[in-house]
C-alpha cells in the first residue's frame, strides 16, 4: 500500500513537471511539415519554434526533438530574455549543421548555435549534434571557424547528456556567464583535428563540469580570461592536450583565473594532463588552483606543465595524487614548472620549480586563498571572489528526479 501511494505521488508530480502550470510543450513537427528529410534546411522552422519557446506565457517551456528525428539547421542566433523563467530543449533525435563550410555563407555568425542573454535554461536529451567540421580543418583560417554551442551572456544553465561531433572549432564556448552546469556530455573530434576544444570558459564564474568524455583535437577543456570558481570533476579526457587554465595574457592583456578544482579525471593518451599557459611580459595572475585525482597516461614527455608569468607568478597551485604514466614505455615523463608556488603530495612524477614546496603535511594541501588580483577596471568581472554556488534548485531537483524515475523503473 505505501508503495503505491509512493508510485501514485511520483506519477503526479512527473504529470506536472511535463504538463502541468500551463506548461507550453512544442515539437520540431509543429514548426515543419517534412519531419523525415535530411536534405531540406530547416533553419526557419526551429528559428520560430525558438521565438515561440522563449516569448511564450507561464512559468516554463518545453521543446522536444524526438528520437529518430533528423534536422539540418543553418547557424542560429536564440536570444533572451524569455518570458518564461525556465527554457527546457530536450533534444533525443539529430540537430545537423551544413555538411559544406560553403554552405554556411548565409549567416555571419561565428558559432552554429549561439545562445545569448538566456536564463534558466535546460539543455537536455540523448541527441547527437553534428557540426560537420571537417571542411573547415584544412580549408579555413582558425579566426574565421565558428564553435558549435555557445554561451554568451547567460544565466543558470543546465546542459546534459547530449553528444557533440566534428566542430569547426571549439565546441562548447562559455562568455560572459554565471552559474552553468555541464554534465554528461560527449564531445568527440578525431586527434588531427585542429583547435577543437572541448570546452572554452572566459569572462565566466561558477561553472561545474562533470562526468563527462572528451575526445578532441585540442584542450579537453579550457579555462581562460576572467574566470572564478570553476569546478572540473570525473572528465575521461583523450586524445587532446589535457585540461588547461590558459593560454593567458595574449597582447600584453592583464588577466585573472581563480579558484579552479580539477578532480577525478582520467586521461588517455593526451599531450598533457594538467598546464597552465601565460604568454611573456604580461600581467597574468592565477591563483587557488587545485589537481588531484589524476590517472591515465600521456602521450608527450611533458606530463604537468605550470609556465606562469614571471612577474605575478602563479600562487596556491596544489597538486596531489598524480599517477601519470607514459604511453610509451619507453618515454619516461617530466614536467615543466616556472614561477608557481607549488605544494605536491603523491605526484608520480617530479617537479621542480621556482618558489616549488615539497610538503606531506595534509593540512598544508588546502592553503588559504590569495588576496584578490587587482585588474583593469575595463574588466567585466571586478569581484574574483564571487562565492562559489551549487546548480539552482529546480536543475538539481530536475536532474535528481529524474534519475530517481529512471532507477524506479528498472526495479519495479
Amino acid at each position: 500500500m505505501g508503495f503505491e501511494i509512493l508510485l501514485s505521488v511520483l506519477l503526479i508530480a512527473s504529470y506536472h513537471l511535463q504538463y502541468g502550470n500551463g506548461r507550453m510543450i512544442l515539437t520540431m513537427k509543429d514548426f515543419i511539415s517534412n519531419s523525415n528529410s535530411t536534405n531540406v534546411d530547416h533553419s526557419q522552422a526551429f528559428q520560430n519554434a525558438w521565438r515561440a519557446l522563449c516569448g511564450g506565457k507561464g512559468g516554463s517551456a518545453s521543446f522536444v526533438i524526438q528520437a529518430h528525428e533528423t534536422y539540418t539547421i543553418q547557424p542560429q542566433l536564440l536570444e533572451g530574455p524569455c518570458m518564461p523563467r525556465n527554457i527546457h530543449i530536450q533534444i533525443d533525435g539529430t540537430i545537423e549543421a551544413p555538411k559544406m563550410a560553403n554552405d554556411w555563407g548565409r549567416n555571419k555568425l561565428d558559432c552554429w548555435l549561439c545562445f545569448e542573454k538566456v536564463t534558466g535554461l535546460v539543455l537536455t536529451g540523448s541527441g547527437v549534434l553534428n557540426t560537420h567540421g571537417e571542411s573547415w580543418w584544412s580549408s579555413v583560417a582558425l579566426q574565421s571557424r565558428p564553435v558549435a554551442v555557445r554561451f554568451f551572456g547567460c544565466q543558470n544553465i543546465l546542459y546534459n547528456g547530449l553528444t557533440q561531433i566534428n566542430s569547426p572549432r571549439n565546441h562548447i564556448t562559455i562568455l560572459d556567464s554565471n552559474n552553468a552546469t555541464l554534465s554528461n556530455l560527449h564531445l568527440i573530434a578525431p586527434a588531427s583535428s585542429p583547435n577543437t576544444d572541448g570546452i572554452d570558459i572566459s569572462h565566466s564564474q561558477n561553472i561545474n563540469i562533470m562526468s563527462s568524455t572528451i575526445k578532441t583535437g585540442d584542450d579537453c577543456v579550457a579555462i581562460k580570461r576572467n574566470s572564478y570558481n570553476i569546478n572540473v570533476t570525473y572528465v575521461t579526457c583523450g586524445p587532446g592536450h589535457g585540461i588547461s587554465i590558459g593560454s593567458l595574457g595574449e597582447g600584453g592583456a592583464s588577466e585573472v583565473v581563480q579558484n579552479v578544482n580539477v578532480r577525478h579525471c582520467t586521461f588517455t593518451g593526451t599531450q598533457n594532463g594538467a598546464r597552465i599557459k601565460t604568454w611573456p611580459a604580461t600581467a597574468v595572475k592565477v591563483s587557488d588552483v587545485t589537481f588531484r585525482s589524476f590517472t591515465g597516461t600521456c602521450a608527450a614527455p611533458i606530463a604537468i606543465k605550470l609556465d606562469c608569468d614571471p612577474n605575478t607568478g602563479c600562487d596556491n597551485i596544489v597538486m596531489e595524487q598524480i599517477n601519470i604514466a607514459s604511453s610509451s614505455p619507453k618515454t619516461p615523463l617530466t614536467s615543466y614548472c616556472k614561477f608557481a608556488h607549488v605544494v605536491s603530495r603523491f605526484v608520480s612524477i617530479p617537479i621542480t620549480c621556482s618558489f616549488h614546496t615539497e610538503d606531506s603535511q595534509p593540512a598544508s594541501l588546502n592553503p588559504q586563498p590569495s588576496a584578490p588580483y587587482a585588474i583593469s577596471p575595463t574588466t567585466p568581472h571586478t569581484q574574483p571572489h564571487a562565492p562559489t554556488t551549487q546548480p539552482p534548485l529546480f536543475f538539481r531537483f530536475y536532474t535528481n528526479f529524474k534519475a530517481f524515475l529512471g532507477r524506479l523503473g528498472r526495479n519495479c
